[in-house]
């Protein structure tokens, strides 16, 4: 049985990015954290509002944009809905 990657992908001084950390940590799902900033210009990464969550590839919260220059998620999710969104 393969194991889901989770990627949690965010900007440093994202002020909503906490909060969907602290959920994650909450339903206990091992995630990996991707801060935007270290990227390069071309990495696909870089086009998620912050923060967005992808699983396995797949947008689960967030927002896919057209710039690189970054842009925030602004409505959280609450965590019965990403438990939901990750378990599907």
């Amino acid at each position: 049985m393969q194991m889901e990657q989770i990627q949690l992908i965010y900007f440093e001084g994202c002020p909503n990015y906490s909060v969907v950390k602290n959920l994650l940590s909450d339903i206990g799902i091992k995630y990996e954290e991707i801060e935007q900033n270290g990227l390069s210009e071309q990495d696909p990464l870089k086009l998620f509002t912050s923060p967005s969550i992808l699983k396995d590839g797949k947008l689960v919260f967030g927002q896919r944009i057209d710039s690189v220059k970054g842009g925030c998620t602004l409505n959280l999710p609450d965590k019965s809905y990403l438990v939901k969104k990750l378990k599907e």
